[in-house]
């Protein structure tokens, strides 16, 4: 097994009430690898944010050696109107500029979407390779920026989606191979029950990027991990067991206090999983958490 150090970060949700900076700021009082930014309201509005702000944020990545990563607007880049497309679009390319100035390593992007009461499988083909182009041309401007997309949240009722399950996801990206995931753990509970599956069927290895959260399985709350139903030692014990080393960015909509109880659980979780197995045999830990793919 790789017995890497856990690579946690923050990934502060649109109700957090302060600005990137105070991100940073955050993420380095706790000793976080990294921080993935929200390009989008209220966190872009010119009160909050400056391309000073973006250059200051870039001095301290290469001070600290931080892991930086932009999630893109939550535009719909799978719009069948194309002046809504190319609008689309372009603020995901305006996205990328401000991630390759910070120097970013990973950048989210959601799939597109039709609204429910419209979709047929016409319209949702269409958004299908709408948002395959999309993606295309992101990569065509992205340089060194690894871009991943998310799997989707399935719980909003209104959109009907074309990138949440694994068949979708992988019919996205299967032919742009720069093209990787963003995992997100707490959708992939709500969709399924079962993350560590859905973490072995997208393929840990076009992973390049973790949303990690609690839910109860019903919807997506965005709690601190061990306060829904998640199994997270056994997603951690996958995680070690193929030696990944993507970061694991703690989305929450809580306090400061709720990413220092999320990343401290996970941390525990790990120092278990880490502890040396008794002679001549299996740890009762990993036995309980054996992942099914290495039995």
């Amino acid at each position: 097994m790789n017995r890497q150090r856990l690579p946690i970060g923050i990934a502060p949700g649109r109700a957090y009430k302060g600005t990137w900076w105070d991100m940073v700021e955050l993420c380095l009082r706790h000793g976080f690898i990294g921080v993935e930014f929200k390009h989008e309201l209220p966190f872009i509005l010119p009160d909050r944010w400056s391309p000073a702000l973006v250059h200051r944020i870039a001095e301290v990545q290469r001070e600290e050696g931080l892991w930086i990563s932009v999630h893109g607007p939550y535009t719909n880049i799978g719009s069948l109107l194309p002046h809504r497309w190319q609008a689309a679009v372009d603020e995901h390319l305006r996205a990328l500029e401000w991630a390759e100035e910070m120097e970013a390593r990973t950048y989210t992007v959601h799939p597109g979407w039709v609204e429910k009461k419209y979709a047929d499988p016409d319209l949702l083909a269409r958004c299908r390779e709408n948002t395959i182009q999309a993606l295309e041309r992101m990569v065509e401007h992205g340089g060194q920026v690894a871009i991943g997309v998310e799997n989707q949240n399935p719980a909003e009722g209104e959109k009907a989606k074309c990138g949440f399950t694994v068949p979708q996801l992988h019919g996205l990206v299967d032919g742009l191979n720069p093209v990787g995931f963003t995992l997100d753990v707490g959708h992939a509970q709500v969709l399924t029950g079962d993350p560590v599956q859905f973490f072995h069927a997208l393929g840990p290895e076009r992973i390049r990027a973790a949303h990690v959260h609690d839910n109860d399985g019903m919807a997506d709350d965005h709690l601190p991990p061990g306060r829904g139903t998640i199994d997270w030692r056994a997603f951690l014990f996958a995680y070690l067991r193929h030696g990944c080393g993507f970061p694991l960015f703690l989305e929450l909509a809580g306090s400061e206090d709720a990413f220092v109880a999320g990343r401290d659980f996970l941390i525990r979780l790990w120092a278990e999983l880490k502890e040396p197995v008794s002679s001549g045999g299996t740890s009762d830990k990993e036995t309980a958490t054996e992942d099914p793919e290495v039995r």
